[in-house]
């Protein structure tokens, strides 16, 4: 746009962590994007575990639309999706990145890009399929296949969510982007 041609897309005060050998990680297209969910979506029609499969397709397809970080998605409540809220509805974020030393930030975020619609057909048909009480307070919106001690479900965990987006990856994504 400008005319130059930009040797390297981080300037070197925000280069990632690890010096010279840190490695550069650059976002995905758009389109890649599109392949990513349709493939994703298509899986889910012919996968071994459906409900747990929806659960991460969910996950990741509301990180993409809305901004959600993988720890924060793992904290929501289902208590925390506001539908009334704004034109699109709302999720409240109470466990936000913090800035350093000042612990994590709350926030509200809009159900944009179609987020609603996705979280609205994991609430209405998928969550009751982990068998926990809707009722419950402090129900997780993310939920585990494992139970807690009470009895109730486990949150799913972060490390869930990362390997099945790379596991999404790998099998929908032409090897020359993974």
């Amino acid at each position: 746009m400008t005319g130059r041609v930009v040797e390297c897309p981080i300037d070197e005060m925000n280069r990632p962590r690890g010096g010279p050998l840190g490695k550069l990680r650059i976002p995905p297209t758009v389109e890649q994007v599109s392949r990513l969910f349709a493939g994703w979506q298509q899986e889910l029609a012919s996968c071994r575990k459906f409900t747990p499969t929806a659960r991460n397709y969910t996950a990741c397809r509301l990180m993409s639309e809305v901004g959600l970080r993988v720890n924060e998605a793992c904290k929501l409540d289902l208590a925390d999706i506001k539908w009334d809220l704004g034109r699109f509805g709302k999720l409240h974020v109470r466990h936000g990145k913090g800035a350093r030393g000042s612990g994590p930030r709350e926030r509200m975020v809009p159900l944009i890009n179609n987020a609603a619609a996705t979280l609205r057909w994991f609430v209405e048909d998928v969550w009751g399929q982990f068998g926990d009480d809707h009722t419950r307070p402090g129900a997780a919106l993310l939920l585990s296949e494992r139970k807690n001690t009470d009895g109730s479900v486990a949150r799913v965990g972060d490390e869930t969510l990362r390997a099945a987006l790379a596991r999404a990856a790998a099998a929908h994504l032409s090897k020359a982007w993974t």
